[in-house]
Parts: structure tokens; sequence; C-alpha cells
């Protein structure tokens, strides 16, 4: 059995109440973001205990995963609210109750928080790639990935997403952290289509092409749904009709009737 500690302002908040009643009663701008808090089970009153086997893998991945979601989501909270230019390092760790060093050490810089807080984790749709039908064509399997991966997030991440995306629109110096992040889904699937397709991107440009294309396909469809407003449930059919051109050869739109 391990036994999680809160902060000093959650611990003022402990008592005879249930765990999810003192995470829903702190303050917005001071939620102890940590995968024990968010996991925290309902095993007393006022018992932070939390069972967990021993055997049990991940925990300090997951551990991180959180913490650099904490620190991306303090550094685009803080953007809104400020403005690129007047947010520092510093006010980032202090927002994500973390110190500096780790801010820097799962950032390079503060523009790299700031877009990793709108990313979506596109790299759990390649493990479901790398696992799916080989007699399927690549680009019909990632259709339907990433089009149910979409489908699936909640609304709140969404909404980072379109946040993230306005500001890479107005701010210049975002824009090379946010192609990073597609530049590393593209290497990651480009990698994986080898394997199944039994090529070779050192000698071979399919798997090159195919990973440009479904890239391109989501990228494009993200951008235009978040620039036009449009509801979360119209993003699945978008990306779905931007990997049916790809899949179609791109023909050239009909003309309009006149």
């Amino acid at each position: 059995m391990q036994h999680f500690h809160p902060c000093a302002a959650c611990n003022d908040r402990r008592g005879p109440r249930r765990n999810r009643d003192i995470l829903d009663s702190r303050p917005a701008h001071h939620r102890c973001d940590t995968l024990l808090i968010q996991q925290v089970l309902f095993v007393g009153t006022s018992s932070y205990d939390w069972h967990m086997s021993a055997s049990e893998p991940g925990l300090r991945e997951l551990k991180k995963q959180m913490t650099r979601r904490t620190i991306a989501n303090a550094a685009l909270q803080l953007t809104l609210d400020k403005g690129l230019d007047g947010v520092t390092v510093e006010e980032i760790a202090q927002l994500a109750f973390v110190s500096p060093r780790t801010v820097s050490n799962y950032f390079s810089n503060k523009e790299e928080a700031v877009v990793a807080a709108g990313t979506p984790d596109w790299l759990s749709v390649v493990d479901q790639f790398a696992g799916g039908p080989h007699t399927e064509r690549p680009l019909a399997t990632l259709r339907a990935l990433f089009s149910d991966f979409v489908e699936a997030r909640e609304a709140e991440e969404l909404r980072l997403a379109v946040q993230t995306t306005e500001l890479v629109d107005r701010h210049a110096s975002l824009r090379p952290c946010e192609t990073a992040a597609y530049d590393a889904l593209e290497a990651a699937l480009r990698e994986r289509i080898e394997e199944r397709t039994e090529t070779d991107s050192e000698t071979e440009v399919y798997p090159w092409l195919v990973a440009a294309a479904a890239v391109s396909a989501v990228r494009s469809a993200m951008r235009l749904w978040a620039r036009s407003g449009a509801e979360p449930g119209q993003l699945p059919e978008l990306i779905r009709t931007a990997f049916d051109q790809f899949i179609d050869g791109l023909p050239a739109p009909s003309p309009p009737r006149t």
C-alpha cells in the first residue's frame, strides 16, 4: 500500500469527506494535477491510500505523462491570459507546481510546451496501426483509426486543440514546434508502414508517400476544422473526407453549377 500526501493547500481541505469532494472543491488555479491525485481511489472517508499491485507496470511513465501534460496546460493558459511574449518559464513552473528545471527537462522552451498542450496523442494511433490487418490498404486503415481517435476525444481536449491552432496562426515562433510534432508522427508512421508493407524507405518512395499523405490529411482537416468554428462532431467526418480524397487520387472538384 502506498500513501499519497497532498500539497499544503489541498491538505487544509482534508477531513471526513470523500476524496472526489476534495478534488472538486479545490480552486481551479490550485490543483495538484498529478497522477496520484487524478487516479485516487475512494478507499475511505479521510484516507489517501492508493491500493496498487507492486507488479503493475507503467506507473512511473504515467506520472511523467501527467507532469508533462500539467506543464503544457499551464503554458497554454498563461499564454492565453498574458500573451506569449509575457510568459516566462518561471511562471509556467509556478502554475504547474514544479521547478523551472523540471519544465526545462520536459520542454526545450515555452513555445514547445504551448504547442504540446493542444497536440493530441497521435502516436497512440501509430501503435494501433501496427497491430491492424495487413490485408487492408494502409491509407484505408489509417482513415478509420484517425477518425475513430478524434471521435473518442473529450470536448476539453478538442477545445485545447482549437486554442493552440489559433495561437500558432498568430505567433510565428510556435509554427516550428507544431511542424516538429507532425514530423515526429510522420516518421513513426513511415517506420510502421515499412514493416507492414515490407518496403524500405532507404530505397523506396512508397512508405514516404503514404506517411506524408496520412499526416497531411490529418493536419489539413484539423486546421480547417479549428479555423471554421465547426462543432467537434464534424471533425471525424472531415478527416475521413481528407483521406478519401487521397485514396481516390485527389480528383479535381466538380465546378459549381451556375
